[in-house]
Order: C-alpha cells, then sequence, then structure tokens
C-alpha cells in the first residue's frame, strides 16, 4: 500500500505531464479552413483548398486538385500530414486549369461572380489588366472573374449559321461588313 506522500507525489507528477501533453498538443498543426494545402496520399499528390472540416467523423469538405486535375468534393479524409501551399503555386494551378478549360481572348462567359453574363473575354482584357489576376479564393481574366470559391465561370459556346459552311455569330458579323465595307 502506498503512504499518502506517494501518491501526493504522484499526482504532482501526474498534472506535471499533463501540463506538457497539453502544450504538445497545442504546438502540433493544425488546419485551418479557408487555407490551401499540399498533401500526399499513397500515389496521389492533393492541392486542395479546406471548406470545412468535420472533427466528428475526421473529414473534411475541399476543392482543388488531385495530381493535377480538377477535384471538388465533401467527405474527404484529410490528416495533418500537410504543407500550406504558397500563394503563387495556388496561382499557378489555377492559371494552368483556367487555360485548359478554355479561357481566352475571344470567349463568351458567365461570370463565376455572376457580375457579367453573356460577357466576352476582349483584347481590352488582355491589355489593359494582367492576363491573370490571383485574390485568395478568385481568379480574374483582364477584368472578368473566371474563378470564385471553387466555381469556375461557365464558357458559352457561339452559336454557328450555316451559310456555305459553319459561322459563329461574331465571324459572320465580320464577313457581312467586310462585304458592305467595300
Amino acid at each position: 500500500m502506498k503512504t499518502k506522500e506517494e501518491i501526493q507525489q504522484r499526482l504532482i507528477e501526474n498534472k506535471q505531464e499533463r501540463k506538457q501533453l497539453k502544450q504538445q498538443l497545442k504546438d502540433l498543426p493544425s488546419l485551418e479552413v479557408g487555407k490551401w494545402y499540399w498533401s500526399k496520399y499513397s500515389k496521389w499528390t492533393y492541392l486542395l483548398y479546406l471548406v470545412s472540416i468535420d472533427d466528428t467523423i475526421d473529414s473534411c469538405t475541399a476543392y482543388g486538385f488531385v495530381d493535377g486535375e480538377w477535384y471538388s468534393q465533401n467527405d474527404i479524409n484529410f490528416n495533418t500530414d500537410q504543407v500550406q501551399a504558397t500563394d503563387k503555386e495556388v496561382e499557378e494551378a489555377l492559371i494552368k486549369e483556367a487555360k485548359k478549360r478554355g479561357f481566352k481572348e475571344g470567349v463568351v462567359i458567365n461570370t463565376a461572380n455572376g457580375i457579367f453574363n453573356n460577357s466576352t473575354i476582349d483584347h481590352y482584357d488582355s491589355i489593359t489588366f494582367d492576363l491573370f489576376i490571383y485574390k485568395k479564393t478568385e481568379l480574374f481574366f483582364g477584368s472578368k472573374s473566371i474563378f470564385l470559391d471553387g466555381k469556375w465561370a461557365e464558357i458559352i459556346k457561339p452559336k454557328t449559321v450555316n451559310l456555305n459552311g459553319d459561322y459563329t455569330e461574331v465571324q459572320l458579323k465580320d464577313v457581312l461588313n467586310s462585304q458592305f465595307n467595300k
């Protein structure tokens, strides 16, 4: 049987150990909602933006890239083995995806932020502004928002008119203007 002094000494040691463990837990890196992270899992490389974390089921909602391909999903198992991505890394990945999706001068879009619908990305956008501008959770092509909070702007396919060949509305206007301006 232990003496009162032995039990008190053990209690003091346990309090000190508990305090040290609390500090170690506090010092562990934690994931933050609203940040981009790099992660590796098995053979895949992730670059994900955390939208929400559910600690009760150890999962999260995120969007971003898995091996360079666009990805958006709920209930992702996401451990704390991540490294926060730099703004430059995120910007480069988003620009690469924007080009892959076809965002360029002459494309008609409904912008991601809903301000411009049926809006053409024109020469003015590409010479007046930097071609691509990344700010927090939004990517612009010139002045047009093409990505916002995980959602991409919609590229509107041009209507074609068949007149001895297929012409877009813009091409047809150019053809008609050139005929009448001779």
